[in-house]
């Protein structure tokens, strides 16, 4: 397979004063710090509430099935939006549609709980999962419409470093207001979190840069050419078909079974993913100083310790080996998001970036609500530990896969280029 190599900056990208970008990128980074809190706040608990409105592992994995089915079939109706529409209109009424949800089913929750049925939390699910298909690929053209191509990973990491120190002590004190106080409080806090979010970016002064008027089917055959043109970007999609599934049903919905006929279980697991969060912020203040010349052989280098929590749950669900497991596999897997993105953002025209990153996103995106009904299921009858260990095998060996590609090997960074090649274009890149 031929590797797909840039040798210079992307003439397309949009180019910024230095102090220009950074007033406008710190309130972005605000936005969605306080949108990343609300979502954390929402999945710490659902799964939790499922089960105590009478549902069982099946009901919970359809329930976060819906949301991610619902968002992959619109992820390409979004990513052609983002690079037709202004990014920041589309992030503040994806939020609020968020906000909308998450504070409806929530006073459900509160004021009549008996009415609280697995339908409502269904149909949550899909409303959330339509708003999020818009929401992130406005997210990810916000940041390249901001942020100087050469200053990308950089940004990338602030922002990262900043999110997940919000997640850091979101998880834990989610679940333990949920313990004390209920779920649906939880819920309505998430839809504050979320208002916040849209409040902050309508202040987000942005020019929208000039687009072609093309058709929507146009627009997404053009970024099916952009993606499908980059070996290494589909093959480590392709990777994340299979992979992310495993991960999401393992630590989404596996992890909440097996502790919750453990003592305290609901607050240890709500610890563990604030453990998780801890590890990403570290692997974000990583990436602020470590960078490599080849991108993405570093990127798959470092997720083969992603796994690691997975096989530690399904061994010994112990809480200093579950929190220990949980801080190294976020910082691989944040290390790992710093690189993918920044060589995406820095390789990809803005006017096609969120068409990408819906393509990218529904590759990882395509299998997990099969992945959550089929782990439910399974685990309802040979029990979650054993599912456990075929999602943390799953992954190792998927990476392992992923190493063989010559492109994912070769891809290097803009910032490890001489300056004499920033105006060469690839010959085998074409150009749309």
């Amino acid at each position: 397979m031929k590797a797909f190599l840039m040798t210079g900056r992307h003439p397309t990208l949009p180019t910024m004063p230095a102090p220009s970008w950074k007033g406008p990128y710190l309130r972005y980074v605000a936005g969605r710090g306080v949108s990343t809190a609300g979502t954390n706040l929402v999945n710490v608990v659902m799964a939790f509430a499922v089960l105590a409105v009478g549902g069982d592992g099946l009901a919970a994995g359809l329930v976060l099935g819906c949301s991610v089915l619902m968002q992959t079939l619109v992820l390409p109706f979004g990513g052609v939006l983002a690079d037709r529409m202004p990014r920041k209109l589309l992030a503040v009424g994806g939020n609020l549609v968020l906000a909308a949800v998450q504070g409806l089913l929530g006073t459900v929750l509160v004021a009549t709980p008996e009415w609280a049925s697995i339908w409502m939390f269904v149909l949550a699910a899909v409303l959330t999962g339509a708003a999020t298909a818009t929401v992130q690929p406005a997210f990810q053209g916000l940041i390249v419409e901001l942020v100087p191509p050469a200053s990308l990973q950089r940004a990338n990491a602030s922002l990262r470093l900043v999110l997940n120190m919000a997640r850091i002590a979101v998880p834990g004190i989610g679940s333990l207001l949920g313990a004390a106080f209920g779920f649906g409080q939880v819920l309505i806090a998430a839809a504050v979190s979320f208002t916040a979010c849209s409040t902050i970016l309508m202040g987000l002064r942005l020019e929208m840069p000039p687009r072609s008027g093309s058709t929507v089917f146009r627009g997404g055959r053009e970024g099916w050419q952009a993606f499908s043109s980059r070996p290494w970007m589909w093959g480590y999609a392709l990777a994340g078909t299979v992979a992310v599934p495993l991960w999401l049903a393992g630590y989404q919905l596996l992890g909440p079974l097996i502790l919750t006929d453990e003592p305290g279980g609901a607050s240890h697991w709500g610890w563990a993913v604030s453990a998780f969060s801890a590890g990403m912020v570290l692997g974000s203040v990583v990436a602020l100083r470590w960078h490599p010349q080849r991108l993405l052989l570093a990127c798959v280098l470092v997720q083969l310790l992603w796994p690691l929590p997975l096989a530690v749950l399904a061994s010994a669900p112990e809480l200093p080996w579950i929190l220990g497991s949980m801080l190294v596999s976020g910082m691989s897997l944040e290390l790992a998001v710093v690189f993918f993105e920044t060589a995406k953002q820095q390789q990809v025209p803005e006017h096609l970036i969120g068409r990408v990153t819906s393509f990218t996103m529904l590759g990882e995106n395509a299998l997990v609500p099969l992945g959550y009904v089929l782990a439910g299921t399974v685990a309802d009858r040979v029990g979650a530990s054993s599912v456990m260990w075929m999602c943390a095998l799953g992954i190792l060996l998927t990476n392992l896969v992923l190493l063989l590609l010559p492109s994912v090997r070769s891809l290097t960074a803009v910032s490890a280029r001489s300056d004499s090649s920033a105006s060469d274009v690839p010959a085998s890149s074409p150009q749309p």
